[in-house]
């Protein structure tokens, strides 16, 4: 049985907590133990910006509760904590969690520079623990797809790709800690908060780009480059990513179209169409490329079936979490320099 803590439960700590509820109903020997977050509210559910925790189905009032991450290390009886806190805090969290004995998931991004990324895997090397990443997209049925066809040629070459994602969010109604996601020594700004989902995927299916240049825009206060264009520099491919975090009413959304030599795979309002060369276009079977179409849920249990393994978590490896924040530390510095071509 592997007992875990749940380090933060705002929005996005809500979900994961559920997704371990789903897998305890399910009978698989995982427990959660206690939930930590350092505003009282969130603990006791009375706080009104928590709808989405009644909408994720979890229940926080039901576990042990602290506002202290290390009162709960030293108080509890765990084998792992997920982290699902402020980006800032990740590294200094991840490193008392590992360097305690435990094992560690951790949210994305995983840390706001370079440094903070080497700590994180340092601790995880010296005390034996697994740590892990949270880039759902590496366990989200359509890029899954994507990666098998980009590796396995069956159409080809890759020439171009564009991927986007954005939507409205009203930080004024549902402000986050401290307002922390659109502050930029906090969350990064957009490049940090959202965009680096394809930073990340473009790395993982296309490989390391020689360079970027990032036009970017900032329109919260205090935030970073809430609407951004990058441009990745390949020797043969032309690919592009966008995101924006500031549109009024229209909601969130994301996906790809990616061209082959021999294919398109588009990606949009939920369904993956792959139109080839020759026959007609078609929507192709996922079933295999993820247990579940929830990527938290297959993300989650793949961690959870590594620490049981005593194996690496192969698909989603530290120093590939720590290159996903290397390439946004590089897309911010051509942002703020408007556009200028940073090497990677």
């Amino acid at each position: 049985m592997i007992r875990i803590a749940v380090s933060g439960v705002g929005r996005m700590g809500s979900y994961h907590l559920s997704v371990y509820e789903r897998l305890m109903s399910e009978g698989y020997p995982v427990e959660v133990a206690a939930v930590c977050d350092v505003d009282p509210l969130r603990l006791d559910g009375s706080k009104s910006t928590l709808s989405n925790i009644a909408a994720s189905g979890a229940d926080i009032t039901a576990y042990r509760s602290y506002t202290s991450l290390d009162e709960l290390l030293e108080k509890e009886d765990i084998d792992a904590v997920d982290i699902v806190m402020p980006t800032y805090l990740h590294a200094s969290a991840a490193e008392k969690v590992l360097l305690s004995g435990r094992h560690c998931m951790c949210e994305k991004p995983m840390a706001l520079n370079a440094d903070e990324c080497g700590r994180m895997i340092a601790a995880s090397g010296s005390s034996g623990k697994t740590l892990m990443i949270g880039h759902c997209l590496r366990f989200w049925r359509e890029y899954v797809y994507l990666k098998r066809i980009s590796d396995s040629g069956v159409y080809g070459a890759s020439r171009a790709a564009v991927l986007w994602r954005g939507g409205f969010q009203d930080h004024e109604k549902s402000p986050s800690w401290q307002d922390w996601i659109i502050t930029r020594e906090k969350g990064g700004g957009g490049l940090f908060d959202q965009h680096i989902h394809d930073a990340d995927a473009i790395r993982w299916i296309f490989g390391k780009p020689d360079s970027v240049s990032v036009y970017g825009r900032t329109v919260f206060p205090h935030s970073a480059n809430d609407i951004v264009s990058a441009n990745y520099v390949y020797p043969s491919k032309v690919i592009y990513a966008h995101d924006d975090i500031t549109y009024k009413g229209l909601p969130f959304g994301y996906g790809f179209t990616v061209n082959f030599e021999h294919a398109t795979l588009k990606y949009a309002d939920g369904v993956l169409t792959v139109y080839p060369e020759s026959g007609a276009p078609f929507v192709p079977d996922l079933s295999d490329c993820g247990e579940t179409d929830d990527a938290y849920y297959n993300e989650i249990k793949y961690f959870l079936n590594c620490i049981s393994s005593g194996t690496k978590p192969e698909r989603c490896m530290p120093h590939e979490s720590a290159e996903a924040v290397a390439t946004v530390v590089a897309e911010t510095e051509s942002a703020d320099c408007g556009g200028k071509t940073i090497a990677l």
